[in-house]
């Protein structure tokens, strides 16, 4: 009984004029987004390509360095550590335009300085290198006004559909009077849900689930995406978000349709609905985060690191005002003859460093914890929750860069590691780090020094697809406690 219920849903959607505006709409802009994102004038390959190009500079930064000396690698750092671009950047696209590419090596001070104490030579340092987040916002609404056809997109436009096909599955029965005539067999209300539910579900993702395979192929062929295991089972996870999406919006066309007493009435409440859950919650939430815990800019951070730095550097000064002992001060240049004069600086550099770190690390992270937030707040719709689940599968948006830092600091700590580990070996080096001359002055093989890899990671993901599976309970069970309080006339 419910899949004849089912089939003349489908045979009654397929003459309507919504059928025919999607069955039109969707394909064409399944073709728009392969076009945008195969043909596009920074498309995949362009990406990809510059992302080659980094790797090369960066192995040949390895080189150079690491065939001077130990010493000096560590004292210069590994390099930039890009960021792979997604070959699936067409799915969700994440405001990757305003979310950087990479995270840069740099040092804290100037590129080079040079002090000279008293009678002693001049002795020109570069200080240890630091890792910098060239982002100043991750306001990612309005980081564009353009609109991306992407499928995140579309998932938004196909919850539109679902309630234009549901708005009346039970009060135009009810009006027409036709819904008497079906509960007078032998047939239940719930049986009556689930068949307009599949019949509702089958006509929405059987034209979706052509024009994705409309839309692969066409990525396919402008060289875009090449289907390995590993993105056709992201992909599969992808057809698998739509359809819950797609679901919970039938169930809400459903509760509302027998709840009310006219088709019009419950096209109404559910455009209103749809409203609020795509754009209003989402919004209004993102700005209240942002105004109720306020992070600093990043000039009074700079301001307040510079204070810092000077105020620290004081103290090493040989001539400065503070009343630090001289045997504290840097006032003989580092060397392999003068481990204690060595050692200052190593403090030195360390102090600096650890100042320069933690404010720019914590900086990112009050602007990680904002964002987090905001998006655990937004999630109460499912629109939002499909798109950042959609973002993740992709490795795309802000989270993926978030992970992307993570593994960034990671691996800096490994670096620095295989340079204290290296440097145990030679034991003509004062294992003093980091300054470049209390290390090992030998050459490393730079095929030994750790290789940055960007690993993917997909926890958040399992929680979105719980809460997408939750969100259909409690629109299911509204739906049916709805219809089972209804009247049949």
């Amino acid at each position: 009984m419910i899949w004849q219920i089912g089939k003349k849903e489908i045979h009654h959607n397929l003459t309507t004029l919504r059928f025919a505006l999607m069955i039109i709409l969707l394909p064409l802009l399944m073709i728009a987004n392969a076009l945008i994102y195969g043909y596009g004038d920074d498309g995949y390959i362009t990406q990809v390509n510059a992302y080659n190009r980094q790797i090369e500079k960066k192995l040949a930064h390895v080189e150079t360095y690491a065939a001077q000396s130990l010493g000096e690698l560590a004292v210069i750092g590994p390099g930039d550590m890009p960021k792979r671009p997604s070959p699936l950047k067409f799915c969700a696209n994440g405001s990757d335009e305003v979310i950087p590419r990479s995270v840069i090596m740099q040092e804290y001070g100037a590129a080079s300085r040079s002090s000279r104490f008293g009678d002693f030579e001049a002795y020109a340092w570069k200080g240890p290198w630091t890792l910098r987040y060239p982002l100043n916002s991750f306001d990612e609404g309005g980081a564009t006004h353009r609109i991306k056809i992407d499928w995140v997109f579309i998932g938004m436009l196909m919850s539109f559909f679902a309630i234009l096909f549901t708005f009346d599955a039970i009060a135009g029965e009810r009006s027409r009077g036709t819904l008497s005539l079906i509960m007078s067999n032998t047939v239940s209300r719930g049986q009556v849900l689930l068949g307009k539910y599949l019949g509702a579900f089958l006509t929405l993702m059987a034209p979706l689930v052509i024009g994705i395979l409309m839309n692969l192929l066409l990525v396919q062929l402008s060289g875009s995406l090449s289907f390995d295991s590993g993105t056709s089972l992201r992909i599969l996870g992808m057809v698998g978000l739509f359809g819950l999406l797609v679901s919970i919006f039938i169930f809400l066309g459903l509760f509302f349709s027998s709840h009310v007493s006219n088709p019009i009435t419950s096209l109404v409440w559910l455009l209103l609905t749809w409203v609020f859950l795509a754009f209003v919650f989402p919004n209004l939430l993102g700005i209240f985060v942002g105004n109720l815990n306020p992070i600093p800019s990043i000039d009074e951070v700079s301001l307040r690191r510079k204070a810092q730095l000077e105020q620290s550097s004081d103290q090493f000064q040989p001539f400065g005002a503070s009343a630090e002992p001289l045997s504290s001060k840097l006032n003989q240049a580092p060397s392999t003859e003068n481990p204690s004069a060595t050692r200052r600086w190593a403090t030195y550099f360390t102090t600096q460093k650890g100042i320069e770190t933690e404010s720019i690390d914590k900086h990112i992270d009050q602007q990680f914890q904002q964002v987090q937030l905001a998006r655990d707040l937004t999630q109460i719709s499912p629109i939002a929750t499909f798109q950042y689940a959609m973002e993740g599968l992709a490795n795309t948006g802000i989270v993926s860069y978030m992970n992307f830092v993570k593994q960034a600091r990671r691996y800096r700590q490994t670096f620095i590691d295989f340079i204290k580990t290296e440097d145990q070996s030679d034991t003509e080096s004062l294992h003093i780090y980091p300054v470049k001359e209390g290390l090992s002055q030998k050459p490393v093989d730079p095929n030994a020094v750790p290789v940055f890899e960007e690993q993917i990671s997909y926890r958040s993901v399992l929680a979105q697809v719980g809460l997408l599976v939750l969100f259909n309970l409690l629109s299911f069970i509204m739906a049916q406690v709805s219809f089972l309080m209804s009247e049949i006339k």
